[in-house]
């Protein structure tokens, strides 16, 4: 049956006025509050001021316009009979389709965020750090050897007390060295990303059908906390990837048709996670653990007539891969630190009171205190953390205005408690944190918070939608095609609203901040291609970026990029300290040229050749000790 114009009228004045609420909040920014950029880079808990504003009108303005776009789509999916029609066109199509795309789509989006919004720049020093593990895991090595002229070579996120290393867990440097095989490590994390989708479709297939199955694999795509992620190297999206494969494992444990293999993929999955993020994968699976040992030791494994004696098999399967990656946990420690006890954390901290804090994370101020972030100050500290993580990531996930808007829906069932369980075991593993985390694309520290979160929206959709379907039969209007309104299209018109809101008015917003924060880190980058500069050796002082192009935005990227574990690549960064120290360091290098960077008042980046130098031309480096450099970093050798 046609719609009448009126009608249709009728469906657009809401979202007419959905998209008036926005620019509303666009104008806001620009004519009152002289801005339109999140100031990042400034706070690893609670928003700072900008920030906070902007999340306050974003709440405000942001709920309004979803409530209009969704009344709008409501109002036009009652009419005639185009509610059953857009059901099938949903389900039409097997699913293995639906599955294949939504991991090609998955591998995409971050790498085109990459390359486009990004400039394959580093968003966080973290990055550097990871790769140059990555390069030593796969040349074959643990840790490299410190030069003797150490102190040019000490990093923020390296150890470099005769062994050179990072600081981080190597799960995810192993999984990013076949990207330095290839040529392609900046894009591991995409592939990364696009390995969750079978996980996350397979599990809510089986939790809510389907239909919603393809909902949250959408759900996925269109979060720009997951796909922004997925463009970076850090960590945390192949430790998302690992805990979803784990979840789906544990799930698939308890079928009648499952094999030992699905415990010995559950035991892997949780191993890897947490030799990349150990706290993470504590806090998501202890939970999942917990429910596939209960399975086992009630005969629920392998069948639901195992007999007690069938129970080993499952218990070995899973012991088996978890024995293997814990050995290799530890026997990393042992080539690292010397101890199999003692992490690369840990010894970091000890590291920086050695080397008098220079070029450290710490301070002078902290010698003898604790290396950990995870110190347990007051409950108030702690709650108010928590507090703080979840503002963030209200926002962050979906970058809509109440991103946890649906999880209270999920309904009942022992997974999905199971799933609720692994938020309160997230939080309280991370009672101690001291930090959110970084605040440019996530709350980095709660990042692996987005599986259940995902998971138990999906559920929550599904569920509501269930609920309205059965009052529209109620009401009579199940199989009515002429009412003007219908509450079954309610739950999913207000998240398709949602995502409509978030894409309209908050990602151009974020993004374009997100932009400008690379486009500053770049410039050092830029500026050396400029000059042509080939076989250099570069000088760096530090802060390494200076962000005052687009202020008060600025990113987490202080230090210079760390070099290749052999010192081959092209350029080779290390850090200034003095002209007469630096002309020291050239001796290493007689076949290339030495260049000094420096800023200037006017945010220029300048390479000064360090052989044109005079001592006292630009300033010497503020470090601890650097008029006390002794023998044992190398100078008085290098002088005889």
């Amino acid at each position: 049956m046609e719609t009448p114009p009126t009608n249709r009228l009728g469906a657009l004045g809401p979202i007419a006025l959905g998209l008036l609420f926005l620019l509303a909040l666009a104008a806001i920014g620009r004519e009152l509050l002289d801005q339109d950029l999140f100031d990042f880079g400034r706070s690893i808990n609670a928003p700072p001021p900008g920030f906070g504003r902007f999340l306050g009108l974003w709440t405000a303005f942001g709920s309004i316009a979803a409530f209009f776009f969704a009344w709008g789509l409501v109002r036009w999916v009652s009419l005639g009979d185009r509610s059953r029609r857009l059901a099938e066109i949903w389900q039409a199509g097997p699913d293995h389709k639906w599955l294949f795309y939504g991991a090609v789509f998955a591998f995409l989006i971050p790498s085109v965020l990459r390359t486009w919004l990004l400039g394959n720049t580093p968003l966080t020093d973290d990055e550097s750090a990871y790769r140059l593990m990555a390069e030593l895991i796969a040349s074959g090595r643990l840790h490299g050897e410190s030069h003797p002229l150490k102190l040019f070579f000490d990093n923020r996120f390296l150890i470099n007390d005769g062994k050179l290393y990072a600081h981080y867990f190597i799960g995810w440097p192993a999984l990013l060295a076949p990207g330095v095989w290839l040529g392609i490590t900046g894009f591991m994390n995409a592939l990364y990303t696009a390995l969750a989708v079978p996980p996350l479709f397979w599990s809510l297939q089986r939790l809510a059908g389907p239909a919603w199955a393809r909902a949250g694999m959408l759900l996925y795509l269109a979060s720009p906390m997951l796909m922004l992620t997925g463009a970076t190297e850090t960590a945390h999206p192949s430790c998302f990837t690992a805990l979803a494969w784990l979840f789906w494992a544990v799930m698939r444990t308890g079928d009648d048709d499952a094999s030992l293999r699905h415990h010995a993929l559950a035991a892997g999955a949780m191993s890897v996670a947490f030799f990349i993020r150990p706290t993470s994968a504590l806090g998501v699976g202890l939970p999942l653990l917990v429910w596939w040992l209960r399975g086992v030791l009630r005969g629920h494994a392998l069948g639901s007539g195992a007999r007690a004696p069938r129970r080993l098999a499952p218990l070995a399967a899973f012991a088996l891969p978890a024995l293997v990656l814990a050995g290799a946990f530890f026997a990393v420690n042992q080539a690292q630190t010397g101890d199999p006890f003692t992490v690369a954390y840990q010894r970091a901290f000890t590291y920086a009171e050695e080397n008098q804090f220079r070029f450290s994370l710490w301070t002078e101020e902290a010698a003898g205190g604790n290396f950990s972030e995870l110190e347990l100050v007051s409950w108030k500290r702690s709650l108010a953390v928590a507090g703080a993580a979840l503002w963030r990531l209200n926002v962050s996930l979906f970058g809509w205005p109440l991103s946890l808007l649906f999880l209270p829906f999920a309904g009942a069932g022992r997974l999905r408690a199971t799933l609720r369980w692994c938020l309160a075991s997230y939080f309280l593993v991370h009672i101690a944190t001291q930090n959110v985390g970084i605040d440019t694309f996530a709350p980095m520290h709660y990042y692996e918070l987005a599986l259940p979160c995902l998971l138990l929206t999906a559920m929550g959709l599904e569920r509501l939608t269930t609920a309205a379907r059965i009052l529209d039969g109620r009401l009579g209007a199940a199989d009515t095609g002429n009412l003007s309104w219908r509450w079954s299209p309610a739950p999913a018109a207000l998240a398709i609203a949602l995502v409509a809101a978030s894409a309209a008015g908050y990602l151009p917003i974020r993004f374009g901040a997100i932009w400008r924060v690379a486009e500053n880190i770049a410039m050092p980058f830029e500026e050396l291609e400029k000059r042509g500069i080939e076989r250099g050796v570069i000088f760096a002082p530090e802060p390494f970026v200076y962000y005052c192009e687009h202020p008060p935005t600025r990113g987490w990227v202080f230090v210079r990029p760390n070099n290749d574990p052999d010192l081959e690549n092209d350029i080779l960064w290390v850090n200034h300290l003095s002209i007469e120290k630096d002309k020291l360091l050239m001796e290493f290098f007689p076949d290339r040229k030495g260049y000094v960077m420096a800023w200037d008042s006017s945010c220029k980046v300048f390479y000064f050749p360090l052989d044109s130098l005079s001592p006292g031309v630009l300033p010497d480096a503020e470090i601890l000790g650097i008029e006390e450099v002794g023998e044992e970093l190398g100078f008085q050798e290098a002088t005889r």
